[in-house]
């Protein structure tokens, strides 16, 4: 009989301790439980050349290698969930994503709602025209034309800020270059968008039906990692992203993809 009392009491205090464990999980901030998890869910962009888009069944581009390399360091795996640009900042404010890599410019108005790591990346925003229009030159050109951009980026920002009088059509993604297909086939007479998709697209799919036709660098230009607020994946990243710059394997998918070194007064780590 004792041992049988013993055994019951045994269970009984194991399932007390698995129900507060749970408990005390549901109510723990994301980026707590994501520090202990052994697989992180990541938030991506569908569809942003050269930084991730999908290949052969696969998402592949510098973002990814990035991410790879960064969770190697970190000694944790990960999970890709491949979204629209606009779902990324609700999803991680939800907590149902521990982070996010997808191009994503550090502003003062996603600092409020999110955690970034120290920026990886450095870019400006370019405009684009078909291949044989010489009427639009530079932004100046821009003021009452029919101009596409991506929905919630920078760049749309600062054509909402600066062009007030422009016709701009607003884009969920890039997939398969069709706003840039817009716009060499005259449905559109501009796209504004981020230089390093820019250059990618129009030396790739794009040649010989688009241009970069003038470039501007914004205050919002620096590219970095997005954790949900207060996360405790925060401070591991930012060791991870250093390391990584250190060893030189940064330096190395950064000339994979961009065909040139990186030039650390540009990264800029804070």
């Amino acid at each position: 009989m004792k041992p049988r009392h013993c055994s019951r009491y045994k269970s009984a205090g194991l399932a007390i301790t698995v129900f507060l464990f749970l408990m005390l999980y549901a109510v723990m901030p994301p980026g707590a439980r994501s520090a202990r998890a052994e697989t992180l869910v990541v938030a991506t962009d569908t569809a942003f050349l050269p930084f991730e888009f999908r290949e052969a069944g696969k998402y592949v581009g510098f973002d990814i290698d990035l991410l790879n390399l960064i969770t190697r360091q970190m000694g944790v795996s990960y999970s890709l969930l491949p979204m629209d640009f606009s779902n990324i900042f609700a999803n991680l404010t939800a907590g149902k994503v521990d982070m996010a890599i997808a191009g994503i410019t550090i502003t003062q108005d996603r600092e409020r709602s999110v955690d970034f790591s120290d920026p990886y990346f450095r870019s400006d925003i370019s405009l684009v025209v078909a291949s044989d229009n010489g009427t639009i030159n530079n932004f100046a050109d821009l003021a009452d034309k029919r101009i596409g951009v991506k929905r919630g980026t920078d760049a749309a920002d600062y054509v909402s800020r600066t062009l007030p009088q422009a016709k701009v059509t607003y884009f969920q993604n890039m997939d398969a270059g069709f706003p840039y297909l817009e716009v060499a086939a005259g449905r559109l007479d501009a796209l504004v968008h981020d230089t390093a998709n820019v250059r990618y697209y129009s030396q790739h799919k794009g040649q010989g039906l688009i241009k970069v036709a003038d470039s501007v660098a914004t205050q919002n230009d620096f590219y970095a990692i997005a954790m949900p607020k207060n996360s405790a994946l925060t401070s591991r990243v930012n060791n991870a992203l250093r390391q990584t710059i250190k060893s030189g394997d940064y330096a190395a998918i950064y000339r994979k993809w961009f065909g040139v070194a990186p030039e650390p007064d540009r990264l800029m780590i804070r």
